[in-house]
């Protein structure tokens, strides 16, 4: 068994027979000692293991929260690591506990990328700050659409911070319909900003990561005419309505159809419905309409869903994190 498949066995042991009341002197300070000991180790090597996240050999996203219509709730966030960089997609409410609660280490952030300008997308921009600042002169580059920089100015007034020499400091990347624009290159890793006709009169930009060869998407939630940003990618992220929510909540967004005839036009890989219910149920009934529209490759995001693109093959590994 691998060093953390032992650990993880240790861990769940240890708190189911703690919990059940069952580990002998567990409620003495010894054994309370001993307890809180092996939670320590525990958390220090999923730590350590979490570090495997930015090495080289792949491009990976980590499903943080979920997306989907306002009124049910939701909280999008994705983080994509590579070239030993992280990168935030959305910061919805409890990103930033989510990250923690997983050891993932926010020393590597790099920059935080928003799909639009509403609160729903930046209500962790400040607890993700307070995580990721180190020093008194940290910097948090904050990318989006006019609405986010200024939703991003707000923040900072609010905290007494500048943007300038602390605090999130605002950028607009602005592409134009069918234009991409290069928001980060280096080390191999190119990510670019993109947006459509009717997104970008909606204040909705898209992201894509390119690295050595594998590509990934972020469509957000727009209306799914985003096959020239998305060509050819291994993997498309992108909030769906289900036809009867579509009717139901008619916000604007792309139904399961629009972006399956979308990735096939763009000849993507897999798609992951990012809005995905919580709902067991709910989420099948996603995957089986997409399957009903022609996509085959297609499974329903989950908060703790790992998406790895090997650089050493074509795969796309799906595992919990």
């Amino acid at each position: 068994m691998s060093r953390i498949g032992t650990s993880s066995v240790v861990f769940v042991t240890l708190s189911g027979l703690f919990w059940g009341g069952w580990v002998v002197g567990s409620q003495t300070p010894q054994g309370q000692e001993a307890l809180a000991d092996a939670y320590e180790a525990y958390a220090a090597q999923q730590s350590a293991v979490n570090e495997d996240l930015f090495a080289p050999d792949a491009l990976r996203a980590l499903v943080c929260g979920e997306n989907g219509p306002v009124a049910e709730g939701a909280r999008p966030c994705l983080a994509v690591a590579a070239a030993g960089r992280l990168f935030i997609v959305d910061a919805g409410s409890g990103a930033s506990s989510a990250l923690s609660r997983r050891n993932v280490p926010l020393g590597h952030l790099e920059a935080v990328l928003l799909t639009g300008g509403d609160f729903t997308r930046g209500a962790d921009l400040d607890e993700l700050f307070v995580a990721y600042s180190r020093t008194d002169n940290a910097l948090l580059p904050v990318y989006g659409p006019a609405d986010a920089q200024r939703m991003v100015e707000g923040l900072n007034q609010a905290a007494g911070l500048d943007g300038a020499t602390r605090g999130l400091q605002a950028w607009g990347p602005a592409p134009e319909p069918g234009r991409s624009v290069i928001v980060f290159e280096g080390d191999g890793l190119v990510v670019s900003a993109f947006t459509t006709q009717e997104d970008a009169f909606h204040g909705r930009v898209g992201y894509r990561f390119d690295y050595h060869g594998r590509s990934l998407v972020v469509a957000g939630d727009g209306r799914a005419e985003w096959a020239s940003a998305a060509a050819d990618a291994d993997v498309v992220l992108h909030s769906a309505q289900t036809r009867s929510l579509a009717h139901l909540h008619q916000e604007g967004g792309a139904t399961i159809a629009e972006v399956a005839a979308e990735a096939r036009r763009a000849n993507a890989g897999t798609v992951v419905l990012s809005s995905a219910s919580s709902n067991s149920l709910a989420a099948a009934m996603q995957v089986r309409e997409a399957r009903a529209a022609g996509l085959n490759d297609v499974v329903a995001a989950r908060e703790g869903m790992l998406l790895e693109l090997p650089l050493a093959n074509h795969e796309v590994n799906v595992r919990p994190l």
